[in-house]
């Protein structure tokens, strides 16, 4: 018998910018994924086909992406390309996707490991940003993140470079993260929304506490990070 498939909330399938909880930040982002790495690169078509039974119409959405994909080649493949639209257009797809990085059992994340592939491959291959963005949870998260401290987010975390899509998807009271980015990858030019202005920081990202967390009227919190990489850590202790 078939398993029946559960459908996403609708209002859940754009928020790729913000958590519901502080919980399901800290599921998505406390293991690390190990084993994508080695993964042969495929095509596009061949890196989903082991979730097309989690995705319903996966197979079209692939078809589309591929269709409507940015084709300038110079950085990227066909594939390449057609895996970053297809993890921005809004459909369930990414949804499935955050839903499985959620599992603190990492083996059942094993079937998204040939996506994740092509994906981050594609990722490593556009140029880093140094910019500041803007992610959300839906929530207080009071004090749980204190200054100095360093934190690791081994999921995949879309940000936006523009406040005002962030907060699009944040409730009455909630929180954001203001990151300073150093290796963010700025997917727009390959997103099906370019004007979200989307930066994308890659599993194993580092990133320390500026400044403990503001409190604005007891409505909305706000928490400064700061990308940790080798050579600013050097350069804090020189």
């Amino acid at each position: 018998m078939q398993q029946q498939q559960e459908h996403p909330p609708h209002a859940d399938i754009r928020k790729r910018y913000v958590n519901k909880t502080l919980l399901e930040f800290q599921e998505a982002n406390r293991n690390p994924i190990y084993g994508y790495e080695a993964m042969p690169l495929k095509t596009l078509e061949e890196a989903t086909e082991t979730v097309t039974h989690r995705v319903s119409g996966l197979s079209n959405y692939v078809a589309r992406a591929k269709q409507e994909c940015n084709k300038d080649f110079t950085i990227l493949t066909l594939d390449e390309s057609a895996a970053i639209y297809l993890y921005s257009m809004p459909t369930p797809f990414h949804y499935r996707l955050n839903k499985s990085l959620r599992i603190e059992n990492r083996d059942a994340l094993k079937p998204w490991f040939s996506f994740l592939k092509l994906f981050t491959n594609a990722l490593e291959k556009l140029p880093s940003n140094e910019k500041v963005v803007w992610r959300g949870i839906s929530e207080n998260i009071g004090s749980n993140f204190s200054k100095n401290n360093i934190y690791t987010w081994w999921s995949i975390n879309s940000c936006s470079t523009d406040l005002e899509v962030a907060q699009m998807y944040l409730g009455k009271q909630s929180s954001l993260f203001v990151i300073q980015s150093v290796r963010g990858k700025e997917i727009s030019p390959y997103s099906s929304f370019p004007n979200e202005h989307e930066v994308v920081l890659l599993p194993g990202t580092c990133l320390r506490v500026q400044s403990n967390t503001f409190n604005f009227e007891n409505r909305l919190f706000i928490v400064h990070l700061e990308e940790v990489t080798q050579s600013n850590l050097y350069k804090r202790h020189l």
